[in-house]
Protein backbone atom coordinates (compact mmCIF):
# COMPACT_ATOMS: atom_id res chain seq x y z
CA UNK A 1 0.00 0.00 0.00
CA UNK A 2 1.37 3.27 -0.88
CA UNK A 3 1.71 6.38 1.31
CA UNK A 4 -0.95 9.50 0.59
CA UNK A 5 0.78 12.07 -1.61
CA UNK A 6 1.72 15.21 0.16
CA UNK A 7 1.39 18.50 -1.42
CA UNK A 8 1.89 22.33 -0.29
CA UNK A 9 -0.24 24.33 -2.20
CA UNK A 10 1.11 27.85 -2.55
CA UNK A 11 -0.78 29.40 -4.94
CA UNK A 12 -4.18 28.87 -6.34
CA UNK A 13 -5.31 30.41 -9.80
CA UNK A 14 -8.48 29.45 -12.02
CA UNK A 15 -7.22 27.91 -15.47
CA UNK A 16 -8.49 27.43 -19.02
CA UNK A 17 -8.71 24.40 -20.44
CA UNK A 18 -6.28 25.95 -22.54
CA UNK A 19 -3.69 27.02 -20.16
CA UNK A 20 -4.30 23.56 -18.53
CA UNK A 21 -3.75 21.75 -21.65
CA UNK A 22 -0.32 23.86 -22.12
CA UNK A 23 0.54 22.33 -18.49
CA UNK A 24 -0.43 19.23 -18.48
CA UNK A 25 1.10 18.47 -22.01
CA UNK A 26 4.61 19.84 -20.75
CA UNK A 27 4.06 17.93 -17.40
CA UNK A 28 3.84 15.02 -19.83
CA UNK A 29 6.83 15.10 -21.73
CA UNK A 30 8.73 15.87 -19.04
CA UNK A 31 7.12 12.93 -17.24
CA UNK A 32 7.74 10.68 -20.52
CA UNK A 33 11.63 11.32 -20.71
CA UNK A 34 11.90 10.49 -16.79
CA UNK A 35 10.07 7.19 -16.62
CA UNK A 36 8.93 6.53 -20.43
CA UNK A 37 5.79 6.63 -19.77
CA UNK A 38 2.80 9.00 -18.55
CA UNK A 39 0.23 7.79 -16.16
CA UNK A 40 -3.38 6.99 -16.62
CA UNK A 41 -4.50 10.04 -15.16
CA UNK A 42 -2.66 12.06 -17.25
CA UNK A 43 -3.61 10.68 -20.70
CA UNK A 44 -7.95 10.77 -19.29
CA UNK A 45 -7.04 14.41 -18.39
CA UNK A 46 -4.95 15.09 -21.78
CA UNK A 47 -7.56 13.19 -24.01
CA UNK A 48 -10.68 15.41 -22.07
CA UNK A 49 -8.55 18.62 -22.79
CA UNK A 50 -7.54 18.47 -26.30
CA UNK A 51 -11.25 17.32 -27.42
CA UNK A 52 -12.99 20.31 -25.66
CA UNK A 53 -10.45 23.03 -25.40
CA UNK A 54 -11.62 25.86 -28.02
CA UNK A 55 -9.04 28.04 -27.79
CA UNK A 56 -5.25 28.48 -29.47
CA UNK A 57 -3.02 26.55 -26.61
CA UNK A 58 -0.38 29.47 -27.91
CA UNK A 59 -2.32 32.13 -27.65
CA UNK A 60 -4.25 31.92 -24.39
CA UNK A 61 -2.05 34.05 -22.11
CA UNK A 62 -2.56 36.70 -25.04
CA UNK A 63 -6.63 36.26 -24.79
CA UNK A 64 -6.94 36.19 -21.22
CA UNK A 65 -4.84 39.52 -20.48
CA UNK A 66 -7.36 41.31 -23.98
CA UNK A 67 -10.10 40.04 -21.55
CA UNK A 68 -8.41 41.37 -18.14
CA UNK A 69 -8.03 44.91 -20.19
CA UNK A 70 -11.65 44.94 -20.56
CA UNK A 71 -12.04 44.32 -16.83
CA UNK A 72 -13.99 40.95 -16.46
CA UNK A 73 -13.40 38.88 -13.56
CA UNK A 74 -11.22 35.96 -13.34
CA UNK A 75 -14.20 34.06 -13.21
CA UNK A 76 -16.04 35.35 -16.02
CA UNK A 77 -12.55 34.92 -18.24
CA UNK A 78 -12.06 31.48 -17.66
CA UNK A 79 -15.82 30.83 -18.25
CA UNK A 80 -15.62 32.88 -21.85
CA UNK A 81 -12.27 31.10 -22.63
CA UNK A 82 -13.79 27.47 -22.02
CA UNK A 83 -16.70 28.14 -24.20
CA UNK A 84 -16.10 30.39 -26.25
CA UNK A 85 -19.92 31.60 -26.93
CA UNK A 86 -20.88 32.80 -30.40
CA UNK A 87 -23.77 35.25 -29.69
CA UNK A 88 -24.28 38.44 -26.81
CA UNK A 89 -27.26 36.10 -25.25
CA UNK A 90 -24.69 33.24 -24.56
CA UNK A 91 -22.09 35.86 -23.48
CA UNK A 92 -24.33 37.15 -20.95
CA UNK A 93 -25.28 33.96 -19.46
CA UNK A 94 -21.51 33.93 -18.84
CA UNK A 95 -21.21 36.95 -17.09
CA UNK A 96 -22.67 36.13 -13.54
CA UNK A 97 -19.80 36.85 -11.31
CA UNK A 98 -20.13 40.68 -12.69
CA UNK A 99 -20.86 43.43 -10.91
CA UNK A 100 -22.66 44.81 -13.18
CA UNK A 101 -23.59 43.74 -16.67
CA UNK A 102 -21.20 45.25 -19.69
CA UNK A 103 -22.77 47.44 -22.02
CA UNK A 104 -23.83 46.49 -25.95
CA UNK A 105 -20.47 47.91 -27.58
CA UNK A 106 -18.48 45.95 -24.51
CA UNK A 107 -20.52 42.76 -25.55
CA UNK A 108 -19.71 42.84 -29.12
CA UNK A 109 -16.04 44.05 -27.95
CA UNK A 110 -15.25 40.52 -26.19
CA UNK A 111 -17.20 38.66 -29.04
CA UNK A 112 -15.03 40.75 -31.34
CA UNK A 113 -12.02 39.56 -29.55
CA UNK A 114 -13.01 35.84 -29.05
CA UNK A 115 -13.06 35.55 -32.96
CA UNK A 116 -9.38 36.05 -32.79
CA UNK A 117 -8.92 32.97 -30.53
CA UNK A 118 -11.64 30.99 -30.55
CA UNK A 119 -11.06 27.47 -32.68
CA UNK A 120 -14.08 25.26 -33.99
CA UNK A 121 -14.57 22.17 -31.73
CA UNK A 122 -12.89 19.01 -32.72
CA UNK A 123 -15.56 16.61 -32.29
Amino acid sequence: MSLPLRVKVEKVKLLSNAEALKILKEHSEREREKTGAVSLLVQRALEYLYKFNKVQVEKAEEFAEKLVAIGLREESIVMIMNMCPRSIDELLTLLVYEERVPEKEQLERILGIMSEYCVESRE
